[in-house]
């Protein structure tokens, strides 16, 4: 019997680690996802998940669709531009919109637009009778309804967390939740139009199906996200919500930290046809991987941040993010160049989780240093700031014919790692981010009194 008790105790000993892994790891879930405790949260979350996945089908089978009709290249770009305009010029509009009504009332009328947009192309294009025409002006009107859903679905989420560490983890999650479509949701679209019973037809009848099921989790949120924000014309309410950014040196460095490593540096997806096909020799499959890995790494950076809601110095992480999101594309760019796709895929890795990451947590700085009668405003703007990316990648583009895809990525890089430091060191708003926000009313009477 002494013989067994060591064996036993032995035993034990190797059992102790194995379940402090496993509470380790249990705890860190719970942290990581932290917000979806809150009821109304978890239920918006998990409904759009249905949007994010009918964006992505639809991304596929719109501009499979686009060039089916077609048979060009410019005919892409045109659909994509009927979608992109309305965004930037109504997203200040939605803005104003989601501050004037209970942001509910606006998601479930906008997400009711946006599947009887998605139902209509799908009859149309059962039916054959889809042309070119109808799906750009199918795409004017998807894009005003985003336009509107936008700003008011990002106001909504910190009147139901609140403005504390619970934000910074739901908006992360919120960019988890994309990211994680972003890498299923094109390869589930692809499949399906490749299944003949199926087709395009079916893939937009699937996407109208998951905007009514965000219209349901929606109707389901007890919170209303009611207004706050004191009556007054539209004209003069849009005009008080560029002069609240103006007034706060912390919005304005946030607003400029978000817009330009977006317009400036994110484009490196878009080039990533031209990196696996002209400079690595990749082909298909090979654009495949390297978006996968992109998309993963995105995943895991927005994760990460989720899991990190509650440290304390968010600025600091933010400019580390940053720096790092440069530095690792220019990586990426020299080995590219070097023809090293080994040594290449894990810069793309680290640019895919720094640069999401760092995304993340400007949009939650920017909600943790806005007052809340004037959130959807502010996410208005912020909303024309990336929308605008889409046309950014032209001029990029053309750089990249002119001194070659890594040569612009290697420059894109470097610009994004220095403009974020430079901000940084100089800008004195910088030092300004994560002060507590004033009251409410005295936020608004001060933008009104000017």
């Amino acid at each position: 019997m002494r013989v067994n008790r060591p064996l036993r105790a032995g035993g034990s000993l190797s059992a102790g680690p194995s379940l402090g892994s496993i509470a380790r790891i249990r705890a860190a879930a719970v942290q990581t996802f932290e917000s979806l405790a809150v009821r109304d949260f978890r239920i918006l979350w998990w409904g759009f998940m249905g949007s994010w996945m009918a964006m992505q089908m639809q991304q596929v089978a719109r501009g499979y669709l686009a060039y089916k009709l077609t048979g060009n290249a410019l005919s892409l770009g045109l659909v994509t531009l009927a979608m992109g305009l309305p965004r930037i010029v109504l997203s200040p509009a939605g803005g104003v919109m989601a501050d004037r009504f209970a942001k509910r009332s606006v998601l479930l009328w906008t997400q009711l637009a946006l599947g009887l947009i998605a139902l209509f192309q799908a009859i149309l294009v059962a039916t054959n009778i889809m042309t070119i025409n109808w799906l750009i002006v199918a795409g004017l009107f998807q894009g005003a309804a985003f336009a509107i859903n936008m700003p008011a679905r990002q106001a909504y989420i910190p009147q139901i967390v609140g403005r504390g560490d619970n934000l910074a983890n739901a908006v992360s999650l919120n960019s988890a939740g994309m990211n994680f479509t972003r890498v299923v949701g094109p390869a589930l679209a692809g499949v399906l139009i490749a299944v003949s019973f199926i087709n395009l037809a079916g893939v937009y009848f699937l996407v109208a199906a998951c905007y009514i099921w965000v219209w349901l989790s929606i109707y389901r949120v007890e919170n209303t996200g009611a207004s706050v924000m004191k009556r007054g014309g539209v004209r003069g309410s849009l005009t008080d919500g560029f002069r609240y950014i103006w007034r706060k040196p912390a919005l304005l460095v946030l607003m400029s930290l978000g817009f330009i490593p977006l317009a400036i540096g994110m484009p490196y997806l878009s080039l990533m046809p031209v990196v696996a096909l002209g400079s690595l020799h990749l082909g298909s499959t090979g654009l495949g991987v390297l978006l996968t890995v992109a998309g993963v790494g995105a995943l895991v950076g927005t994760l990460a941040i989720a899991y990190l809601a509650r440290y304390p110095n968010k600025r600091q992480l933010q400019l580390a993010l940053g720096v790092l999101f440069g530095l690792t594309l220019v990586g990426f760019a020299y080995f590219v160049r070097q023809d090293e796709l080994i040594l290449a895929l894990p810069f793309l890795f680290l640019t895919g989780m720094a640069g999401d990451a760092y995304q993340a947590l400007n949009s939650a700085l920017i909600m943790m240093n806005t007052d809340e009668a004037v959130y959807g405003r502010v996410m208005g703007v912020y909303m024309v700031a990336q929308s605008i990316r889409p046309i950014t990648v032209l001029p990029i583009s053309a750089i990249a014919d002119a001194i070659t895809t890594p040569l612009t990525l290697l420059f894109s890089g470097g610009f994004c790692a220095a403009f974020v430091g430079g901000l940084a060191a100089f800008y004195p708003g910088y030092r300004h981010i994560g002060d507590a926000a004033p009251v409410v009313e005295e936020a608004v009477s001060a933008v009104r009194a000017d």
